[in-house]
């Protein structure tokens, strides 16, 4: 009797666990290799920096080192991440990925699309990206972003983020990254209007 009260139990026990172990999640595998090297050996100058730094900053991402992720935002950008903590009480903010990989969403490949030249010397580097999805327990494919880099101390950082490929207004990054990033090189004026003007014959 004894014997068979305790094989029922143990029966009810895998029984009750079998459903825990069939929604157990498959996550999202091992980090896939870093990719600025590849992605960003076609560009040169200031896009070949503004490149390496995202590209980094999405490699770290991939692997979760979030210490070193945060060394590559700019400061203005981890104040904003800050304020919003302090309002909300969480770090909900575009460009704090450690706080969406918890529920919602994890980086796991990118490639650069396009790279262009942007305001305040800034570069916008132009994504497509896998992420793993938390809730779904699956994948997103070939999902567009965009990123915003720029130079501080001479140092290269990411400033922002767009998701779905949206842009960047270059109005909103003159007034106000203005005092937040070093001066971009002055364009060279053509020689023709360099030139003096010959004084006019008397």
């Amino acid at each position: 009797m004894r014997n068979s009260i305790a094989f029922a139990l143990s029966f009810a026990l895998i029984v009750a666990a079998s459903p825990a172990l069939a929604q157990k999640k498959r996550g999202p595998g091992k980090p896939t290799p870093a990719q600025t090297s590849e992605n960003c050996k076609e560009f040169a100058g200031d896009q070949l920096e503004a490149c390496k730094a995202v590209g980094t900053y999405l490699d770290l991402w991939k692997l979760q080192k979030w210490p070193e992720v945060k060394k590559l935002i700019h400061p203005k950008t981890i104040e904003e991440i800050a304020t919003v903590n302090k309002n909300l009480g969480r770090e909900r903010h575009r460009m704090a990925p450690w706080f969406w990989a918890k529920e919602d969403f994890l980086l796991t490949n990118w490639k650069v699309a396009s790279i262009e030249d942007f305001a305040l010397g800034t570069v916008v580097i132009h994504t497509t990206e896998q992420s793993y999805r938390v809730e779904e327990d699956g994948f997103a494919e070939d999902e567009p972003n965009a990123y915003l880099a720029g130079k501080i101390g001479g140092r290269w950082m990411v400033v922002d983020r767009r998701s779905g490929g949206g842009g960047f207004d270059a109005r909103s990054i003159r007034t106000m990254m203005k005092d937040h990033l070093d001066p971009a090189p002055e364009a060279k004026e053509p020689e023709a209007a360099q030139a003096k003007e010959a004084p006019a014959a008397p």
